[in-house]
């Protein structure tokens, strides 16, 4: 924590600042917890030292964060659905909002897609969602809708996280960022982006834990709930993972063979890989995946590649790009590699040079001055994407 000037409260490092959020500020729901996944999540797309973003990203991002958290929990036998804030709230019809603004609209969302004959479209991500509605008889209601909810998620958010998340006992100078005059964009200070992009791996399941926790918390009165089975269906990876169609078609464009030790791979056998780890950034783009060996896979684990492996990966998409291109559009998916790598250069530049990278001859090791010179060359140059 930095120290006071002239009587002036203390300003926090981001991260000391976080962690005071965790343990510190006051919650009755899971709003704040969500902002920060939002910002975690946002800050590696940004560009430069202070970077602003508009409210209506944020606010997109934050729904898609919470789409999948309205999936019904089984519990018992029978399925619900969990609550993320204690506050009941009287709404100007005289009704009573027990659960968050966001997680009201996702509902509604939902029971869009399932009174137009889309309800398998509920458990997809909300971005696939989208994707697959495009140029469907349902589309212009759902983007009504859509817009509709996106607005209310917008203003709740300014009303509460946004303006109180950095209200912390000892009343400290905002630490992550100021809202901008006009209230449609908030801008972070100098070097915050850079050091959420740094230390995401460690940041994201803290925050995730914590908002289980709460989640827990608010349904306790109700329901018993086991913390693993919680964090694992709000936050598990596996609900964001392409199927294994889509995946015996992705092992056919590698030749059948994994791209970083060229090892066959049987057809249905092979484990799928995020290059860029889903610990460090919220990526599902086609070209983020790549399938291996599963002992390859284990010792990648959440590490980034190293400058050897990033070769090959760019190798890999230079080569097969319009088939990787066909693989989405055939199985409805995402696909847009300049962001992945746009993505993948920031949070490279935001690295120490001794952090460790996974090299498939060596295992990990340190990334060092000149492989992350050679990695933000490689990284630099849109055309080596095309």
């Amino acid at each position: 924590m930095n120290s006071s000037v002239s009587g002036h409260p203390a300003r926090l490092d981001p991260i000391p600042g976080i962690l005071e959020i965790l343990d510190r500020a006051a919650m009755t729901g899971t709003n704040k917890l969500g902002l920060l996944l939002t910002l975690i999540d946002l800050a590696p797309a940004l560009e430069g030292d202070a970077p602003s973003v508009t409210q209506t990203r944020i606010a997109k991002r934050y729904l898609e964060i919470h789409w999948e958290h309205a999936r019904p929990y089984p519990y018992g036998g029978r399925t619900v659905t969990l609550r993320q804030s204690s506050a009941r709230k009287r709404r100007g019809d005289g009704t009573v909002a027990d659960d968050t603004t966001a997680m009201q609209e996702i509902h509604g969302l939902r029971e869009l897609l399932e009174c137009g004959d889309r309800g398998d479209l509920r458990e997809k991500p909300l971005e696939i969602v989208e994707r697959r509605l495009d140029g469907t008889d349902l589309q212009s209601e759902w983007n009504e809708a859509f817009e509709t909810a996106l607005a209310k998620v917008r203003a709740n958010l300014l009303r509460n996280p946004v303006r109180l998340l950095q209200r912390l006992p000892g009343d400290p100078e905002p630490f992550l960022y100021d809202v901008t005059s006009d209230n449609s964009a908030l801008t972070f200070l100098p070097g915050v982006a850079q050091s959420l992009t740094r230390f995401a791996g460690v940041l994201r399941p803290l925050i995730e834990f914590r908002f289980a926790q709460a989640v827990m918390r608010i349904n306790r009165e109700s329901l018993q709930l086991p913390i693993n089975d919680v964090y694992s269906h709000l936050f598990g990876r596996d609900r964001v993972m392409p199927s294994p169609k889509m995946r015996e078609g992705l092992v056919e464009i590698q030749r059948g063979r994994c791209i970083f030790t060229n090892v066959r791979l049987s057809k249905t056998g092979g484990s799928l890989d995020h290059v860029v780890p889903w610990s460090r950034a919220r990526l599902s783009q086609v070209e983020n995946f790549v399938m291996t060996t599963l002992s390859v896979n284990s010792s990648k684990s959440d590490s980034l590649p190293a400058p050897a492996a990033m070769e090959r990966w760019f190798q890999h998409i230079d080569t097969n790009s319009g088939e990787l291109q066909e693989c989405a559009d055939e199985h409805g998916w995402l696909t847009d590699f300049d962001s992945v790598r746009r993505v993948a250069l920031h949070i490279y530049r935001a690295l120490d040079a001794s952090t460790g990278v996974w090299d498939f001859e060596h295992g990990i090791q340190p990334l060092g001055v000149d492989g992350k010179r050679a990695v933000l060359g490689l990284l630099s140059s849109p055309a080596s994407s095309t």
